[in-house]
């Protein structure tokens, strides 16, 4: 059974402007549902099912007003529930693009776009995936793809963007089971990318992830992943958790976590900050905090239950941090500027605190 429901409207502005609607609509399947609704010049499409992949009780709702494309494509659905998959497109203003495609079971999608030129992407693949879409501006960039299937636990991987102003960009991939990531972005020309799992057959459970930009041209970059992709023992990535936020213009933050339990937390307020953190194994915690402006901190930490603190306040001032083995502590703190700090920590139950006070000082602390 075939079922669409259509409502396109076309106006004529005078004797001389002409909107033109279109609108298509293909099924395969049982109780899928289909409602679009167009005011201007819109294109749209809804692909759910084919031939040799049935969807069953998919629901897809479009609302364009003004001039955008939206396209819609849901396969493979199980026969007898109430709802399969579900994607809802909401487009305000003139030449978004918003394409969303959804397989197997239980996946939902939310895009809403207003301005211009914004453009998204949505792809799950699973079970009980989860994508909401916000965009508000012009020339917007978001391309989400999710894949997973938590069995009978709703939702599975969740993924947030919100975008304001113009240009900004932003990437989320997720795979396996449970896990998070928000994104948000204030501003213009702001950069964000979050990858949870994708690049391990392992996967990843219970990954969190958190973005916050606001400013002009902003990079953060979390990357959370298990260990040895190519390697035999097939590790996945469970239980870590980064969070970034940026306030100002020219920061760029980086976190990229192997293993499991993590903790990354970069704070960077001022401006053309940089940080740079990476974390394998178990158990590790890294906090970056900047203040000020052109402060570099950069953090490595292999083994387990290693602790990094960080804490830049003023201008130009440079950390590096380096803890291999089990369970050292490092805690800095640079108040001033164009101070320079140096910990090298190997073995075990290492303990490192430096005070920086004042201008040009300079400190190296190794450990074995």
């Amino acid at each position: 059974m075939k079922k669409a429901i259509f409502c396109a409207t076309a106006l004529m502005f005078g004797a001389v402007a002409f909107a033109q609607n279109t609108s298509d609509v293909d099924q395969e399947g049982n109780d899928n549902s289909a409602s679009i609704n167009q005011v201007g010049s819109n294109t749209s499409t809804v692909l759910q099912g084919v031939a040799s992949n049935l969807a069953y009780s998919n629901n897809a709702i479009i609302d364009q007003k003004g001039s955008s494309t939206s396209t819609v494509k849901q396969f493979d659905g199980r026969d007898g529930e109430n709802e399969n998959n579900r994607a809802t497109v909401t487009q305000r203003g003139e030449n978004h693009n918003s394409m969303v495609e959804q397989l197997d079971d239980d996946n939902i999608a939310v895009v809403s776009q207003r301005g211009k030129n914004n453009d998204s992407d949505v792809y799950q693949i699973g079970s009980s995936n989860l994508a909401d879409v916000s965009q508000r501006g012009n020339g917007n960039m978001s391309s989400v793809m999710q894949s997973g299937d938590a069995g009978s636990m709703e939702p599975n991987n969740e993924a947030y963007v919100k975008q304001r102003g113009r240009e900004n960009n932003s990437l989320v991939i997720q795979d396996n089971t449970l896990n998070v990531s928000f994104v948000e972005q204030r501003g213009h020309e702001n950069d964000a990318r979050i990858e949870q799992a994708n690049i391990n057959p392992a996967g990843g459970t219970e990954n969190y992830a958190n973005i916050f930009q606001a400013g002009e041209e902003n990079e953060a970059s979390i990357i959370q992943a298990g260990q040895y992709p190519q390697g035999s023992l097939n590790l996945g990535s469970y239980y870590n958790e980064a969070s970034q936020t940026q306030i100002g213009d020219y920061n760029e933050a980086s976190v990229r976590q192997e293993g499991s339990g993590h903790f990354a937390l970069q704070d960077q307020v001022g401006d053309s900050n940089w940080a740079d953190d990476f974390q394998k194994g178990a158990s590790q915690e890294s906090h970056v905090i900047q203040e000020g402006d052109h402060n570099i901190s950069a953090s490595l930490q292999n083994g387990f239950g290693h602790y990094s603190k960080v804490e830049q306040l003023g201008d130009w001032n440079n950390s590096d941090v380096y803890q291999t083995g089990g369970q050292h502590s490092s805690t800095l703190l640079q108040d001033g500027d164009y101070n320079i700090h140096t910990v090298y920590q190997s073995g075990n139950g290492n303990m490192s605190t430096v005070d920086q006070i004042g201008n040009g000082n300079n400190a190296s602390v190794t450990q074995n």
